[in-house]
C-alpha cells in the first residue's frame, strides 16, 4: 500500500507511529507549503512537494493522510474523492456547513472511504470508559461532562487567522464532543455555546476559552469546557477529563486513569488495555473492509455538530442539532 501525506500541520505523528507496526505500507510522498517543515520531516526517503496537487498528479497512491491547515481541508478532500483515493483526514472536515456538504457529496458520488483523526477514541482510558457506559454499569446517562485544557505555547500563524483556522470549538472541542457521543451512545439535540479570547491577544483570532451546554437524546444534559489557559509550569501539555453520571453510578477518566463508583461499590480504578493506533485502524479497515474505528458518518456528524456549536457562540442563540 502506497500512502501520500498532505500537510504537516496536525496529527501526522499518528501515521508515523502506525507505519512502524505495519508491513507492506509505504509512505512515498509528503506535501507542505512550508520549506522548514519539509526539511525537518523525519524521513529522508520520501519525495517532497510544496504543492499538494502536484503530489497527487505525480504519485500513484492507494490512500492519502491529510493533516493540513483547517482552511485547506475541504478542497483537498474533494479532490481526493474525485481521484477515488480513500482518506484519513484531520479534524474538522470543513470550515463551514457549505464546505461540509461539498465534501459529503464528493465522497458519496465517488464511493471512497473516509475516516477522521479522532485520536482519543484509540486511547486506552476512553475505550474502557465506553465499555462501562454502554454495558449499563452506570445506569441511564443523566449528565456527561468533558474538559480539554491546553497550554497556548507559540501558535503558528495559520491558527491565529479565522480564514485558515476553524476556532477552538471545531478544533479541540470536536474531540470532547465526539467522546461524549461515542462513549454514551447518545445524540446531541441542542447546543448553547460561548467562546472568546479573554486573556491572550497575541493569539489573534484564536479563542482562548469556550463552554458548551447541550441536550442529549435520552433526556440528559452535557457540558464541555475548553481552554488554552493551562500554565507553562503544568507537568503535561493537556488536561483532558471525561465524566458520566448515571442513575446507578459515576465513571470518570482523568490523568490516564478511569475510576468507577456505583451504588454498591466504592471508588475502583480499572485496568486499561494497550492503546490502539488510528492509522493502523485505517489501513486494516481498508484491507479487510471492516468499519473504521471512526466511521465516515461519525466524522460528518461531529463536524456538523461543532460547526453549529460555533454558530451558537457567534450568534448568542441556541442551535438545534
Amino acid at each position: 500500500m502506497k500512502v501520500g501525506l498532505i500537510g504537516l500541520k496536525g496529527h501526522y505523528g499518528v501515521m508515523l507511529e502506525g507505519l512502524k507496526l505495519l508491513e507492506d505500507v509505504e509512505l512515498v510522498a509528503v506535501a507542505d507549503n512550508e520549506d522548514e517543515r519539509l526539511r525537518n520531516f523525519p524521513s529522508a526517503d520520501v519525495r517532497k512537494y510544496k504543492n499538494w496537487r502536484e503530489l497527487l498528479d505525480r504519485e500513484r497512491l492507494d490512500a492519502v493522510v491529510e493533516t493540513d491547515m483547517d482552511g485547506r481541508r475541504a478542497e483537498v478532500l474533494v479532490e481526493c474523492a474525485r481521484r477515488r483515493l480513500p482518506v484519513l483526514a484531520e479534524k474538522p472536515l470543513a470550515m463551514n456547513l457549505e464546505q461540509l456538504e461539498a465534501v459529503r457529496q464528493a465522497v458519496q458520488e465517488s464511493g471512497i472511504r473516509l475516516s477522521m483523526l479522532l485520536t482519543m477514541r484509540f486511547e486506552s482510558p476512553y475505550r474502557v470508559f465506553r465499555d462501562l457506559v454502554l454495558s449499563g454499569r452506570v445506569g441511564k446517562v443523566c449528565l456527561a461532562s468533558a474538559q480539554k485544557s491546553y497550554k497556548l505555547g507559540r501558535r503558528p500563524a495559520w491558527q491565529k487567522d479565522r480564514r485558515t483556522f476553524s476556532g477552538i470549538i471545531p478544533f479541540i472541542g470536536v474531540h470532547a464532543l465526539d467522546l461524549i457521543r461515542w462513549t454514551t451512545g447518545e445524540e446531541f439535540t441542542e447546543v448553547m455555546a460561548y467562546h472568546g479570547n479573554t486573556g491572550h491577544p497575541e493569539a489573534g483570532d484564536m479563542e482562548d476559552q469556550a463552554v458548551l451546554s447541550l441536550k442529549l437524546s435520552g433526556g440528559g444534559s452535557a457540558d464541555v469546557r475548553l481552554d488554552y489557559c493551562r500554565p507553562r509550569g503544568a507537568p503535561t501539555h493537556g488536561d483532558d477529563r471525561l465524566r458520566v453520571a448515571g442513575s446507578y453510578g459515576v465513571v470518570e477518566a482523568m490523568s490516564g486513569r478511569v475510576v468507577l463508583i456505583t451504588q454498591e461499590e466504592g471508588p475502583r480504578e480499572l485496568l486499561l488495555p494497550e492503546p490502539e493506533n488510528a492509522f493502523v485502524d485505517f489501513v486494516e479497515s481498508l484491507r479487510t473492509g471492516r468499519p473504521f474505528g471512526v466511521p465516515q458518518e461519525d466524522a460528518f456528524r461531529i463536524t456538523e455538530v461543532v460547526l453549529k456549536a460555533r454558530a451558537s457562540a457567534e450568534t448568542g442563540r441556541p442551535v438545534r442539532l
